[in-house]
């Protein structure tokens, strides 16, 4: 068994500027932690495998690929399915937390949105 307690990493994000922090992770699973100041988060991507992410603290704008847009707050998960393209900035005026699980190990492939459209063009 491991533990974390997430208000000593959130001190260690906002105290070092750290974006993300890695919690657990093995060959199949990984979990980590995201800390973004008001204004700052993902850009539109997608990943090969599932994962969800709780909010801890502050709002998050969840975006679509298609333009599709949901306000998410403390205590709320979004999922993304297999390849479902996402961005997550925070928009509110505080610190946004977000808890993270992917099933896969550490390092796989972050497709950017712009790297496919331009993949897809024949670069």
């Amino acid at each position: 068994m491991e533990f974390i307690n997430l208000n000593q990493k959130m001190t260690e994000a906002e105290k070092e500027r750290k974006r993300k922090l890695n919690l657990f992770g093995t060959d199949s699973f990984r979990s980590w932690m995201l800390y973004f100041q008001p204004g700052d988060g993902t850009d539109m991507h997608y990943h090969v495998s599932p994962e969800t992410f709780l909010v801890i603290e502050g709002k998050a704008s969840v975006k679509g690929i298609h333009g599709e847009e949901r306000i998410i707050e403390k205590n709320e998960i979004v999922f993304f399915g297999p390849k479902d393209y996402y961005q997550l900035p925070n928009v509110g005026n505080s610190p946004l937390v977000l808890f993270g699980n992917r099933s896969e190990a550490f390092g796989g492939p972050h497709v950017k949105y712009q790297e496919a459209r331009e993949d897809s063009a024949g670069r």
